[in-house]
C-alpha cells in the first residue's frame, strides 16, 4: 500500500468543505516524495489543478523576506539590535497611542528585531489618515520606500518590545534591504536567493504570457460556507511598484518548495548553493517572544507549545501542541490558503497550495501534518 494513501484521501475530502483545490508538493533531503492535488482550480469551468500553476502566497513571502535580513546580518552589514532608524531615519522619532486620544513620544527604538518578531508596534491597518494621503495623492504609483516612509507617521500600538502584533514589520523590512543594498528589494531576492536555489517563476510581477498560469482565485465566507470568484490579482500588493516584503510573491509549488527545502536542509538549496547558515535557521525557529508579547501573540495562534520565532510559527513543545511533528520545527501560511512548514530535524519540507482567501485552514494543515507524521 502507498504509505502517503491516507494522505491523498484526505486531500480528496478538502472540496467537500466547499473550497476549491488543493496542491501539495512534499521534499525530503532535496529529493520530492509526494505530489498530490484535489479539487479544482476554476470550479465554475470543472478544471483541475494545474501543475504549474501560478499562486499569490502572500504571507508566505515573509520567510523569504526574514532570510533575506538575516543573510544581511551574516554578511556583517546590519545587526538585528540595531536601531531602525539607522537605516530608516523616518522612524527616529516615534509616537505611540495610547486609547482613543493620548498620543505620547515613544521611550523606546524600534530594532531590527522587533520587525522580525512582530513586536516593534505598527498595524497592519490600511484605512489611516496617513496611507489614505498616500492614495489620495499617489492613487497606487508609489514603491516600497514611499510606502514605508508613510507608516512611519503613523503612531505606534504600543512601545517597541512591549507587545505583539500582526502588521507591516516585513514590508519595512524589505525597505531596510532597499536601503543597504541599493537594489530594489525584488532585485536582491533575485539575485540572493531565487537564482541560487533555481527558482526560475518566483517574483512580485508576472510577464503578459505567464499570465494565463495564475490560478483562479476564490474567497470563502466562513458563515455561509460558499466560495465566490474574485480577481486573481495580489490583494497583498498594494501599490504598482511597492515590492511586498510582507506579502506580495507569486509564485509556483515546484518553485517554493525549493526555498524550503534549503531551510529544512541546513540553507543549503537542492543544487548544492548555500543562502543562508545552519546557525541562522536555529535563531529563526526559536521562539522569541515572552510575558506580555507571547500572551499577545497566542490570541492569533492560541495553541499550547507554539511560540513565534523570527517570522514563523515556532513548535516548541510537540507533547502540549498535541502535535505529531517534532519540536522546533516551523511554518507560515497566507491569506489565499498556502501553508509552508519545515522541519530540520528530519529534513523534511512541506508546501500545500490553495488560492482561496481566508481558507478554513484549521480545519486542513494540522491533520495533513499529523496525517504524514503519521506515516514517516
Amino acid at each position: 500500500m502507498d504509505k502517503f494513501q491516507k494522505l491523498k484521501d484526505f486531500m480528496d475530502t478538502v472540496p467537500q468543505l466547499g473550497l476549491s483545490g488543493i496542491d501539495c508538493i512534499i521534499y525530503r533531503e532535496h529529493e520530492e516524495i509526494f505530489r498530490y492535488d484535489a479539487g479544482y482550480s476554476d470550479i465554475e469551468n470543472q478544471v483541475p489543478m494545474q501543475p504549474n500553476a501560478l499562486y499569490n502566497i502572500y504571507s508566505a513571502t515573509k520567510l523569504v523576506t526574514c532570510i533575506a535580513t538575516l543573510q544581511l546580518v551574516e554578511d556583517g552589514k546590519i545587526l538585528l539590535t540595531d536601531p531602525l532608524y539607522m537605516y530608516l531615519p523616518e522612524f527616529k522619532e516615534m509616537y505611540v497611542k495610547s486609547g482613543t486620544f493620548i498620543i505620547t513620544p515613544a521611550t523606546k527604538h524600534i530594532r531590527i528585531a522587533d520587525l522580525l518578531t512582530m513586536t516593534a508596534g505598527l498595524s497592519y491597518e490600511r484605512d489611516t489618515p496617513q496611507l489614505r494621503k498616500l492614495f489620495e495623492e499617489k492613487g497606487l504609483d508609489f514603491n516600497t520606500r514611499e510606502f514605508v516612509e508613510t507608516l512611519a507617521k503613523e503612531p505606534l500600538l504600543f512601545e517597541p518590545g512591549e507587545g505583539w502584533n500582526y502588521s507591516f514589520c516585513h514590508d519595512v523590512l524589505a525597505a531596510v534591504i532597499e536601503v543597504v543594498t541599493g537594489k530594489s528589494f525584488g532585485a536582491y531576492l533575485e539575485e540572493k536567493i531565487f537564482k541560487p536555489l533555481g527558482m526560475k517563476t518566483t517574483g512580485f510581477s508576472v510577464a503578459e504570457e505567464k499570465k494565463i498560469n495564475i490560478a483562479p482565485q476564490y474567497e470563502y465566507n466562513p458563515i455561509t460556507e460558499k466560495l465566490r470568484r474574485i480577481s486573481s490579482d495580489c490583494v497583498g500588493v498594494i501599490g504598482l511598484r511597492h515590492e511586498s516584503g510582507g506579502g506580495g510573491l507569486i509564485t509556483t509549488l515546484e518553485d517554493y518548495i525549493l526555498f524550503a527545502d534549503a531551510l529544512a536542509c541546513g540553507g543549503v538549496g537542492k543544487y548544492g548553493e548555500r543562502i543562508i547558515s545552519v546557525n541562522s535557521i536555529n535563531l529563526m525557529r526559536t521562539n522569541q517572544l515572552e510575558g506580555k508579547s507571547y500572551l499577545d501573540y497566542k490570541k492569533m495562534i492560541p495553541a499550547e507549545g507554539v511560540g513565534y520565532g523570527l517570522g514563523v510559527s515556532v513548535v516548541m513543545d510537540a507533547a502540549k501542541a498535541f502535535r505529531l511533528v517534532p519540536d522546533n520545527s516551523f511554518s507560515w501560511g497566507g491569506l489565499g490558503g498556502v501553508h509552508v512548514f519545515i522541519d530540520p530535524t528530519n529534513k523534511i519540507s512541506y508546501f500545500v497550495a490553495q488560492h482561496c482567501l481566508r481558507s478554513p485552514k484549521h480545519l486542513i494543515e494540522p491533520k495533513m501534518l499529523n496525517i504524514l507524521y503519521g506515516a514517516l
